[in-house]
Parts: structure tokens; sequence; C-alpha cells
């Protein structure tokens, strides 16, 4: 038998661990890593020697749970020396945009992709209302349909749902059948919610045809594996891969019942050898129904494959301090073999002022040492409505940033509303100079004013047509923006909603004084507008808080006028200072897989982080990936008076009254 020679990475020693995942011969293997033990880079290492030993990366099937996980494995075969025109070779997807692929007609136009909760509302009303009709329902006592304009129903469903597809727990359960009460409470979830999710789902799905009318978020998971429950198989998707040599998963502790199926029907159809990697401390997507029970017998129960486990246990990323601050919220024994050790501090604040301060102190000392490398440090919060304060005083400091898991402030659609009636009362829309920044704005005055485009002899024409063309008109001419809003959304909103932008329209040409934005949005009464549109609590509040702390910055002007030329001018150097290496404000979620020099995580404090709306344990598991992204430096920063549980839990005092020295 020819000796089989391991592949040489370019800029890494593998370790003995890694080695042995790289050149083992098990059909099927299970890798069991904590954070920072290089778990990417080691899938790549295997992947890697695939390909040295003549499989064509074609051939090889490397999935993950998210695009930026995707980004990561692609990021870490070109690190070790893969060559960049074979990494593009490697099939490298999410799941999701796997199954969308495999169901994707030949001939046919892709389904339409609808990611907002925004606009999936009218179909889930349109279940609701279906439900409501129905004279033949056997336990209409059992029902309690929600009024219209609920939004608190339509965010309580679509997070049912989205979990109910996850788990499959109804496609697993139902048996063809009924619909019952007591079917309904064996699921864990309401009758009314059982109901309209079916209904829901016969919309969506055009009646239960082959091609749905839409898909929402992961979707394409759960259809792809849906059908297979149902009985069908990968030799009825024209598609599918079928001459896979290798298949492998990152992030294995995120996969859920859906695509766990996908998955079995991926061993099942080819020889393929198969890796997966996890950590069952990163399970931050229990939302979904990720579980990692498919990271335990799972494959030999449903495949019969047997299932051989190598360890991936030390940290390379982080040194000594930080990996013994985890292994305290892991609850685990965490060891480390970085060369370097990693500084741990906690800082404490009283407000987010000081907080804020505390961020700008830290960047600043980051930029002088490393002489402007500001790619290497990275903020990260817990939710985006985080960032303004922190957005403004990295621009007031002239800061390169670049955001990541969320849009900057200046560009979230209720701030965009603000500019948009800023720009008709200056009537000076040529001053927003970015031509998608212009179609945002736009799109941002119909979505909140709920107008209707209408052109006379275009009756026939869709809404997404018209306002794509009025987009075009007012993008390539920016003085058709105050007739556009006077002929065609002025004239077509509710009474209530005109009224409303004409008196903030009235405060924005006449009002002076910092008061201005403040009294604008008192004049537009904000708060109804965003309970109207937004679905998700959270998105309430983060849109409330955005436009708070664009009041507050507004305060500093003396008219509408020139804070409107400031938020313009501030988009514009954030986009000029984006253009060098720049410093990552990201959602903590969003940097899986991805690792920095020095991580700073603000913000924790009692409800805040934890999230009192989110399960404990998936918040512990949100923080540990958070913490465990940073090599040389992470500094958390907690409020000195009411911190956060985690701050205990990590070893320090319970109470927090003075900023601690790295620890």
């Amino acid at each position: 038998m020819a000796t089989v020679h391991p592949y040489q990475p370019k800029h890494i020693t593998p370790t003995d661990e890694q080695i042995a995942v790289q050149m083992s011969a098990e059909r099927t293997l299970i890798i069991e890593a904590n954070a920072g033990a290089a778990k990417t880079t080691t899938l790549a290492l295997r992947m890697a020697q695939a390909w040295t030993t003549g499989m064509p990366p074609e051939r090889c099937l490397a999935l993950t749970y998210t695009d930026t996980a995707c980004q990561a494995l692609q990021a870490a075969l070109r690190k070790i020396g893969v060559p960049a025109p074979v990494v593009a070779r490697f099939r490298i997807a999410s799941f999701d945009a796997f199954c969308a692929a495999m169901l994707q007609e030949p001939y046919g136009p892709p389904v339409e992709q609808i990611d907002t909760q925004e606009a999936l509302r009218p179909y889930v009303w349109e279940a609701v209302q279906r439900i409501e009709a129905n004279e033949s329902e056997r336990w209409p006592e059992e029902l309690q349909l929600p009024s219209a304009g609920d939004a608190g129903f339509i965010e309580d469903f679509l997070a049912m749902a989205l979990w109910l597809k996850g788990t499959m727990k109804d496609d697993l359960e139902r048996d063809d059948g009924p619909a019952t009460p007591d079917y309904a409470g064996d699921l864990g979830i309401g009758y009314t919610q059982l109901k309209v999710f079916r209904a829901y789902e016969r919309i969506r799905r055009r009646e239960l045809a082959d091609e749905p009318l839409f898909r929402g978020p992961y979707d394409a998971t759960y259809d792809l594996a849906r059908r297979l429950l149902e009985g069908d198989t990968a030799a009825s998707l024209r598609r599918w891969p079928r001459n896979l040599q290798m298949v492998l998963v990152d992030e294995m502790h995120d996969m859920n019942a859906a695509s766990f199926r996908v998955l079995r029907e991926l061993l099942d159809s080819t020889q393929c050898q198969f890796c997966g990697v996890g950590d069952r401390d990163q399970v931050i997507y229990g939302a979904h129904g990720a579980d990692a029970v498919f990271m335990g017998d799972a494959i030999t129960v449903h495949t019969g494959r047997p299932v051989a486990r190598l360890p991936l246990t030390p940290s390379h990323r982080f040194g000594r301090k930080l990996a013994t601050k985890a292994g305290r919220l892991a609850d685990k024994p965490y060891g480390s073999l970085a060369a370097h050790d990693t500084a741990v501090q906690l800082l404490c604040y009283d407000d987010e002022a000081e907080c804020v301060d505390l961020i700008a102190h830290q960047v600043q000392h980051w930029r002088t040492a490393t002489r402007g490398k500001m790619a290497g440090l990275a903020v990260l919060l817990r939710h985006p409505g985080q960032s303004i304060a922190i957005e403004n005083r990295l621009l007031a400091d002239g800061v390169p940033y670049t955001v990541s898991g969320f849009e900057s402030y200046l560009l979230r659609p209720e701030v965009l509303l603000v500019r948009g009636l800023l720009a008709v009362a200056t009537d000076n829309f040529d001053s927003v100079t970015e031509p998608r920044t212009r179609e945002k704005l736009m799109r941002a005055l119909v979505f909140f004013c709920g107008a209707r485009i209408v052109v006379n002899g275009r009756e026939h024409e869709s809404q997404h047509d018209l306002l794509a063309d009025a987009i075009r008109s007012v993008t390539d001419n920016p003085l058709f923006l105050e007739s556009f809003f006077t002929n065609q959304i002025l004239p077509n909103v509710e009474p209530a909603m005109q009224q409303r932008l004409q008196r903030a329209l009235k405060v924005a040409k006449e009002a002076h004084g910092p008061d201005t934005l403040a009294r604008l949005l008192e004049a537009l009464q904000i708060d109804a507008v965003v309970r109207e549109v937004f679905v998700s609590r959270q998105r309430r509040a983060d849109a409330l808080a955005n436009l708070a702390g664009l009041s507050h910055a507004a305060q500093a002007f003396g008219s509408a006028r020139d804070y409107f030329l400031h938020l313009n001018a501030a988009e514009q150097r954030q986009r000029e200072l984006r253009s060098t290496a720049s410093l990552v404000l990201a959602h903590i979620g969003h940097v899986k897989g991805l690792e920095f020099e020095h991580v700073l995580i603000p913000y924790l404090e009692q409800g805040a982080f934890p999230d009192p709306q989110a399960p404990v344990a998936q918040e512990k598991n949100t923080l540990y990936v958070g913490m465990t992204r940073a090599r040389q430096q992470l500094t958390l920063l907690a409020h000195r008076q009411r911190p956060s549980a985690f701050v205990a839990q990590l070893g320090y005092a319970e109470s927090t009254q003075a900023a601690k020295a790295p620890a």
C-alpha cells in the first residue's frame, strides 16, 4: 500500500489532534471541540488532504449554518496554502443555500425569498382569516384568534413556526391525524398556533403544490427535509450531487431536525466520507430548533454508519487567562496551547455615555499601539440598537468601521424615514450622494407611510414594478423627490398618516433650535408608527432607541437642514473611512467562526445581556461565543450598579465598584 503523506500547510504547525483528524481513514467522523480549538482550520486541513491525494474539489461538499461560517472556511483554506482557484472549486454552502439550489427547477424562475417579519405579516393574517371563516371548526371554543393589528401575535407565531419547522415536530408526529387541542399540547404549542400554522403553510405552498409561492428564513431546508420525509429521494432531485466523495459539516452543534434530515439523505445516497465538527457550548440557535443531540448517536441510529470520534481540546486562539474565564462560563475544564496569553479585563461604567467613553479610549489605545491596524479590533453587541452612540463616537473620532450582522444606524429604515422627510422639507435630496441610499430612503418612505403607487394607465402593473420605476426616476434626478412625495405618497396613505406627515413636514420647514427633531418625531407620532409597522418587540425597541439616539445627536444643530446635511456627510464619511483598515462593529451571532486580536463586549448589564426575553442558557452560550473570538485581549464592560449575572459567573465580585485591571 502506498504511503499517504500529510498535506503540509503554510503558516501553521498542526497539533497531534489536528493531524489525527486530517489523516483519519474513518468513513464517518465527529469531532468534539472547544471554542478556539481551530475547528474550521482542522476541517480545512482534512479538505486539503483529500485534494492533495487526488479528490476533485467538486466532489467535496462542506455545509454550515450561516454564510459567515462559509466565508470563514474559505478563508481557512486560503490561509493554510490551498490556492484560491482550488478553494473556489470546493462546494461550500450554508444548508439553506444548498437546499434552495437542490429544489430549484432547471428552467423555472427562483422562488421569492422573504426575510422580514413585516413582509410575511400579510400571509399570517390571511391564514388567521381562513381559520376565522371556517364554519366547520370542531373546537371553536379552543381558538383564541388575535384581533387585527396584533403585532405580538405575528411575532410569536413566526417564532413558533421557525422552531416547529426546524424541529419538524408536526411533520414527524402528525401521522395524518387531525389537528386537535390535545395534539397541539403534545407538540408544546397552542391549538390556535397549530391551526394558523397549517393554514399559513397551505398558503405559502400554494395549496401544497410542488413549488411554493415564497420562502421565509430557512424554509428551503424545511421544504427539502419535508419532501424527503414524505418519501422523495435523491433520485427525484435533478441537481442532487450523486458523486460526492466527502461531506463535511462545520458548527455541527447548530444542526436541527430539518438540516439533519438533509444530511441523512446525503450520507444514504452516496458512499462519501463524513466529518462533522462542533462545540456543544456554542448552541445559540435553539429558537431555530438547533440541538447538539445530532452530534450524538443520531447518525448511527438513522443511517447505520458507525461513528468514530476525535477531540479538539485546547485552545489555539487564546491563552490561559481567557481559557480559565471560558471554562468558568461553560462549567468545564478548558486548556490552551496558544504560544501567547490573552489579557482579560473588566471595565465598569455608570451610564451609556461613560461606557462609550471607555470604548473610545480602548479604540484609540489600540489604534496607536497597532499604528492603525484597526481590522484586528471588534466591538461585539447583543442587539443592533446598542450601536448608535458607539457609531456616533467613532464618526466623531474619525475611526474607520464596518458593521456586520446589521445595518449602520444611518441606514436603518426608521432613520431613513426621518432622512427622507428632511430631504422633502429641505428640497435637498441631491446631498444624499449614494444611489443605493437614495433607493433605500424612498423605500423607507413608502414602507412606513403604507402608500400605494398609482399611475394612470398602469393599473395592471405590480406595486413592486411601479415603485422600482419611481425609484429609478428619483435616483437619476433627485429634484423629483418632492413631486413623488406630494403626488404619490401624501394622496395615497390613510388620512391619519397624511395628517402626521403634514405636521412633521411643517415642523421640519419652520422650526429651529436643538429640539427640532424631537418635535418632528412628536408630530409624526413616531411611537404609534413604529408599533403599526414593526412586528418584533425587540425590533420596535431598537427602532425607538435608534430614533432617540438620533434625536439626542440632533440637539447640537440649529435647524433640520443643518442636521440633514450632517447625516448625509456622516454617511459619506463612514463610507470613505471604510475603505481603509476598519474596526468591526458586529452582532455576536454573526461572528461565529471568526477571530480578532482584541474583542470588546459592552453593555453587560441587567435587562440587556442576558436578554430577559431569551433562554438564559442560550444567552450564556452567546456570551461564550463572543468572548472566545479574542486572541490577544478581551475587554468586558459591565454596569457598575447593575452588572449582568454573567459577571459573577466569570469569577468577578458581585459588586463591581471599580474598573478591574487586566486579569
